[in-house]
């Protein structure tokens, strides 16, 4: 059941990774890792695969998220155009 758990973690952040948004995105995969963080320490099998088919639909609704996003993207974020450079 980690393998699992880890698989959707791993799908989890790269559905996050592709939105154009940077807003979204950064909220997705703080979000994301939070939440896993959280629950790293859980050992009842049953609770673990129920938090598993949870993330299973969260995943879902980030996939068809990402999808609108790019479809109504209104290009780069002021955060996305500063480029800092080191002196």
């Amino acid at each position: 059941m980690r393998s699992a758990a880890l698989s959707l973690y791993r799908q989890m952040l790269r559905e996050g990774k592709h939105f154009k948004d940077y807003n979204f995105r950064e909220y997705i995969l703080r979000r994301v890792r939070t939440q896993f963080h959280k629950k790293q320490n859980m050992k009842d099998p049953e609770e673990i695969a129920e938090l598993v088919r949870k993330g299973q639909d969260s995943l879902e609704v980030i996939r068809r998220q990402r999808m609108i996003d790019n479809m109504y993207s209104k290009g780069a974020n002021i955060m996305e155009k500063i480029q800092f450079h080191p002196r």
